[in-house]
């Protein structure tokens, strides 16, 4: 078997070199990787320090100072399911009942036939391999229920926490501030980054939950928004599957007419159920926005599926489009497209006056950055 790989590893335990070796010759020939031991002791200390684990422990009942029994007391100290086969050439009743006894697994009365050898060690190694996947599932799925525990006390600490950044979205052509987007900010340390809350909330089937929590704050501060300025709000699209999103009763649902609803695309939205979603959150007095048009999971089908009155570009788009041509006709294009289609487009992500003026050549007439404000608790007045 040499250069090829084994099916496991045994160790082989006879003060008889002979029987010894003929075991191993048997067993080697099947596949197994043999580790001979002359006694008790020398294979106590291969069991211990083995840099790989053994699969099965053949020995030999009579050996000088410890012998076969004494061999499956020590190993089992080490672990307590690694298989040991006895073997004996002076068989009796008593010598089985005190070998189920030490908790072997087998005892073979020599001679016996190689066949008779290698189905045992087969069959007591197959157990043995099942038992430790199990004992590792186990250990795996204790880990898993562990760290679930921990992170829904984090997310619950951050639920209670939430509160609502306010970002200004100018009117190019009025130089006046046309809406607000609520941003979704905490004051748990470890799930600060909206994309670290949004993904715990993903993770333990809470994203119905979370935008309850987050369309309640923006209900909460909309009392003290300006009058004329519209709301975005952002909605993930498991919220989609939420009964409260579609209440008339539902906190937000009575500003609906000044909320804009920015669906994030990130899960892919079905386009015969999101038609007749969109229709029934328009009836009851909310505007639909594609949110991050051109990221990776925004596609342009998305125009077609939500039918939007707001399109709002990735801010990648935007990011030095004053220095990239091809960022221009990309953003000139789907300006155009919009247009045509009846939907406004808001450039995110404006940092510089270079990328203002870029964006508006574009035919752009919606802006939002840090430009004009960071997003803040205050919904800011920006000249």
């Amino acid at each position: 078997m040499d250069g090829k790989p084994h099916i496991g590893r045994v160790l082989v335990v006879d003060d008889d070199d002979q029987m010894r070796r003929t075991c191993a010759r048997v067993l080697g020939h099947e596949g197994w990787e043999i580790v001979q031991a002359p006694d008790a002791r020398t294979a106590i200390a291969a069991v211990l320090g083995a840099t790989e684990p053994f699969d099965c422990v053949v020995s030999d009942v009579h050996m000088p100072e410890v012998d076969g029994f004494g061999l499956i007391a020590e190993v089992r100290r080490h672990d307590e399911e690694l298989p040991v086969l006895l073997m004996t050439g002076d068989p009796s009743l008593d010598g089985a009942v005190r070998a189920i006894d030490h908790g072997a697994v087998s005892y073979l009365s020599k001679p016996f036939e190689p066949e008779t050898l290698v189905s045992t060690v087969a069959r007591a190694a197959r157990r043995h391999g099942i038992a430790r996947m199990r004992r590792r599932a186990d250990s795996y799925a204790h880990k898993l229920a562990a760290e679930r525990v921990e992170l829904e006390a984090r997310f619950e600490r951050a639920l209670s926490s939430v509160w609502m950044a306010f970002q200004p979205i100018l009117e190019v052509p009025s130089k006046k501030v046309f809406a607000y987007e609520a941003l979704l900010r905490c004051e748990e340390p470890t799930l600060k980054r909206p994309d670290f809350l949004i993904a715990a909330a993903e993770r333990l089937d809470k994203i119905p939950l979370l935008g309850r929590t987050v369309r309640s704050a923006v209900a909460a501060a909309a009392a003290f928004a300006p009058r004329d300025a519209l709301l975005f709000v952002n909605v993930h699209g498991l919220e989609l599957t939420d009964a409260d999103m579609f209440s008339a009763s539902a906190p937000l649902a009575a500003f609906s007419p000044r909320v804009v609803l920015e669906i994030t695309e990130r899960i892919g939205l079905d386009p015969v159920s999101s038609s007749a979603q969109m229709s029934t959150l328009r009836k009851l007095g909310y505007r639909i926005a594609v949110d991050d048009l051109g990221a990776g999971y925004a596609a342009l089908g998305a125009l077609a599926t939500l039918e939007p009155e707001i399109v709002k570009l990735d801010m990648s788009l935007v990011r030095d489009i004053d220095r990239h041509a091809t960022k221009r006709r990309v953003v000139g294009a789907i300006a155009t497209l919009c247009r045509e289609l009846g939907s406004r487009v808001v450039a995110e992500g404006v940092e510089t006056r270079a990328e203002l003026e870029a964006v508006t050549l574009a035919g752009v007439d919606l802006v939002q950055g840090y430009l004009f404000a960071k997003p803040a608790r205050e919904f800011a007045l920006v000249a």
